[in-house]
């Protein structure tokens, strides 16, 4: 089982929705720059029905363009920050 699998497991239809934190370029994943502090608010991607196929895409390095808006907590599940 994979990380962004384990995650998803975690989720109940009860939580309500999260916001996101920061925004993950594609691109910065091959250069392992920081994320973006977001200053505007959007929803977390972990939420969105088509979140597996998001994640399996960025993490793959399949899609240069797809970025990811998550919140702290999933971004730290994810292994994406500390």
């Amino acid at each position: 089982m994979q990380q962004g699998e384990k995650v998803s497991e975690e989720i109940t239809s009860g939580i309500p929705v999260c916001k996101a934190e920061f925004i993950f370029y594609a691109q910065s994943r091959a250069t392992s720059s920081r994320p973006v502090k977001l200053l505007d608010e959007y929803a977390c991607d972990f939420r969105r029905s088509d979140w597996e196929h998001r994640w399996t895409e960025w993490n793959a390095h399949h899609n240069p363009y797809l970025n990811l808006f998550l919140c702290g907590d999933h971004a730290r599940k994810l292994g994406l920050i500390e």
